[in-house]
């Protein structure tokens, strides 16, 4: 959603026009601001990003240890610890426990809140949990109560992460509206920020993001 900064009034307004002067405002005082929950168990991007983790790791593994074999060994010994089977079992089983420990990982984060502000300057991103020691720890940070924050309503949060994304720093866009989501990199293909968007709000937001990164 849009909300406007009035110089004149010193009032933010939902919406281009300001609630006290009914003037309405200037595009570099306009920001647009969302929230949306989500639970990260329930995630397809982190399922696929630990799946191909765990597969880089078992095949990194074989290849380090029968590569040795070979070299210090033989070849032929090194068929032979593949023939019996016990290793490449043992490396491949290590893809079911990991995934198992993720999950437990997962459910216990439990559920966030994602809270997106765009602004003429840059994209900023804050996510939001439950202020329990437990979920911190099991997205491997501290619980510092320093970021237990009470909120308007009057319930207290924890501040989990902050990002910020400046506009000149992106060098790259993807528009992604059958998910609802756009990926902003600042280096191409790595490590986007994801603006993860109610349908609704994805036309407003992509025309935001692309006046800001024309050509990107």
């Amino acid at each position: 959603m849009i909300y406007s900064y009035c110089k004149r009034c010193g009032l933010e307004s939902p919406g281009e026009i300001c609630q006290g002067c009914g003037k309405r405002a200037t595009a570099g005082a306009q920001r647009n601001v969302w929230s949306i929950a989500s639970v990260p168990l329930a995630d397809g991007r982190i399922w696929k990003g630990a799946l191909l983790t765990l597969l880089c790791v078992a095949a990194l593994l074989l290849i380090v240890v029968f590569g040795l074999e070979s070299v210090f060994s033989s070849a032929k010994q090194a068929g032979e610890l593949w023939i019996q089977g016990s290793f490449p079992r043992l490396v491949f089983a290590m893809i079911p426990v990991g995934l198992a420990v993720v999950f437990l990982f997962l459910a216990v984060q439990g559920r966030e809140v994602n809270v997106y502000v765009l602004n003429p300057k840059c994209a900023h991103l804050q996510t939001w949990h439950a202020p329990h020691k437990w979920q911190s720890w099991a997205r491997l940070q501290s619980a510092d109560p320093e970021k237990n924050i009470q909120q308007q309503d009057g319930t207290v949060m924890h501040l989990s992460q902050e990002r910020h994304m400046r506009w000149e720093d992106v060098q790259a866009v993807q528009y992604k509206p059958r998910s609802a989501a756009i990926y902003v990199y600042h280096t191409p293909h790595c490590a986007p920020m994801v603006l993860k968007l109610p349908p609704e709000e994805y036309e407003l937001a992509a025309a935001y993001v692309g006046k800001y990164c024309k050509g990107k």
